[in-house]
């Protein structure tokens, strides 16, 4: 298997080293980079000849501190197939010090979390509303089956993101909240001391695509009590300094190649057998080849039993 190849095992070092100490941002850059006296691209070619397998070069990220007090953590997973770097900036040397276990605790939580984005402020509004159509549609269904089972329904939730959820939104839940307290009788005096966790609850339920998606709205897997931002906010209070993560990258062994899976009836419909084809040949790697035959043998198949039936 070639993933246990001495040689591939060493080309994958070489290479990570000559992104690391040429500071390598992006494919573009490495593609135009020299190693070795020879510009990467011809010294790839010469490794795929010596090692026998086509290697295409897919992903890759690069962090660097951007000052004194700025910090960049890492973290591979023990089955080796899942890596995430991440950095973040602090206000002191002291802060940086003190950040430093919680940071890399961070960085085993998006491994295990997968979250696609920092924050929720960075989903797009169009992917919300449909994230949100597909969550409520999913309780409705659910819903139906709880009724024919004779038990207690799930809440559907009014919104999804906290990017929907306004301070007039808040206001409006607020007000309801006591007329509901008020109906049970309870002493408006106390209402101040019940209202904070009603709405703390109302948000959470309300959030469920940024719980999902935004690394900052995930519950913290070593504090389910807290959510990330909580956890580094309360960090920072600790040691009386700031720690604001600024980014991160997430990569996992394989990674993207099934979107082709999930394309899979999308492309049967788009393309013919001849474009099928010509997408093989303009393939870089053995599984795209694999891939794009299949659809090519389906969509012939598919073309004969209509002849079949005509």
């Amino acid at each position: 298997f070639v993933a246990k190849n001495e040689n591939f095992v060493a080309l994958t070092k070489k290479v990570t080293e000559h992104v690391f100490n040429n500071e390598i941002k992006n494919l573009e850059e490495l593609n135009k980079s020299t190693i070795d006296g020879t510009n990467f691209e011809e010294f790839l070619k010469l490794q795929i000849s010596s090692i026998g397998e086509n290697i295409v070069v897919r992903r890759l990220a690069f962090a660097k501190a951007c000052c004194e007090n700025s910090i960049v953590c890492g973290y591979v997973h023990f089955n080796k197939k899942v890596g995430v770097i991440l950095k973040a900036n602090c206000d002191s040397e002291a802060t940086k010090k003190g950040a430093k276990d919680l940071l890399q605790n961070i960085c085993m939580h998006i491994s295990a979390m997968k979250p696609q984005y920092l924050s929720y402020k960075d989903l797009d509004v169009d992917f919300v509303e449909k994230e949100y159509l597909a969550l409520k549609g999913s309780i409705e269904k659910e819903n139906e089956e709880l009724v024919r089972l004779g038990k207690q329904l799930k809440r559907i939730p009014k919104y999804a993101s906290m990017s929907q959820i306004t301070e007039k939104v808040l206001e409006d839940e607020k007000e309801l909240l006591k007329e509901e307290l008020k109906k049970q009788g309870k002493p408006e005096k106390i209402w101040d001391k019940i209202l904070p966790g009603q709405i703390e609850r109302f948000i959470k339920d309300n959030t469920l695509i940024d719980q999902q998606y935004a690394l900052f709205s995930q519950q913290y897997v070593l504090d389910d009590n807290k959510t990330v931002l909580e956890a580094v906010n309360d960090k920072a209070k600790e040691l009386g300094g700031n720690i604001e993560i600024v980014e991160y990258t997430r990569f996992e062994v394989g990674e993207g190649l099934e979107k082709k899976e999930e394309n899979l009836y999308e492309l049967f419909q788009k393309y013919s057998y001849t474009e099928l084809k010509q997408l093989f040949k303009e393939a870089k790697t053995k599984d795209e080849q694999d891939f794009y035959m299949t659809l090519a043998n389906m969509v012939l198949q598919k073309k004969q039993e209509e002849v079949i039936g005509e």
